[in-house]
């Protein structure tokens, strides 16, 4: 996947540090030095997240858009009651890969899911996002994602309890309907950065927009996203 990305470095205190934002597959956008500049912008995280397809009417999904689109709604229906196995969340990742995404690392207190107070100011801005006419009602997917260190046990659920936490923290403050955001826990499957496992790029909250508008009619493509 492709993202607009946060880099982070590990603080003393055993909090989790933040970083820089990328964009997804269809373009980049660097803000390296996020850390030192504060938390995103509400429009670099709406330029990120908001549909890039624009098909007419005249143009109808393929085939396997249409299966794809639906492979992704099953899994969103799994995941509401259940954890995915490793299967089904690889397939899953491989669904929303083209979708517009970024990554979130978020201050969290050491081997909890308790968000940081200094984390906030992101997450506000991500909610404030998610209100904007070409976010609101999307359906969107929280990822969570740990380094290697530990069990993976342990950094599976961990995963789940960060994402969760994200889920409820948007969900409580803001107007995102709590139904239009899909939880899941990826632990230390999916490490951004592989070279090193133990990094803190690889601790990330990631953020992916499963609806695809057309320019339109704004309506879905098919018919039937540790220390």
């Amino acid at each position: 996947m492709a993202f607009i990305s946060f880099k982070s470095r590990a603080l003393a205190g055993g909090i989790l540090a933040i970083a820089s934002l990328a964009f997804c597959s269809s373009g980049r956008f660097d803000a390296a030095y996020a850390d030192q500049a504060g938390a995103p912008s509400v429009q670099d995280i709406i330029e990120a997240l908001k549909p890039r397809k624009t098909r007419g009417l005249s143009v109808k999904p393929t085939q396997a858009e249409i299966e794809r689109s639906k492979t992704i709604e099953d899994l969103k229906t799994k995941a509401a009651s259940r954890g995915l196995s490793v299967p089904e969340r690889q397939q899953l990742a491989d669904a929303v890969s083209d979708k517009p995404q970024l990554d979130f690392v978020i201050y969290f207190d050491f081997g909890s899911a308790n968000i940081s107070n200094r984390s906030k100011a992101s997450l506000d801005a991500l909610g404030t996002a998610l209100q904007d006419d070409s976010l609101k009602g999307a359906s969107i997917m929280i990822a969570g994602h740990t380094d290697a260190k530990g069990r993976s046990e342990f950094n599976q659920t961990l995963s789940e309890r960060r994402a969760d936490a994200v889920r409820k923290y948007l969900s409580d403050k803001f107007d995102v309907g709590s139904d239009t955001l899909t939880v899941v826990g990826y632990g230390a499957e999916r490490l951004k950065d592989a070279h090193s496992p133990y990094a803190g790029v690889n601790r990330r909250v990631q953020i992916v927009n499963l609806t695809d508008k057309t320019a339109s009619t704004s309506k879905p493509l098919s018919d039937p996203g540790h220390e």
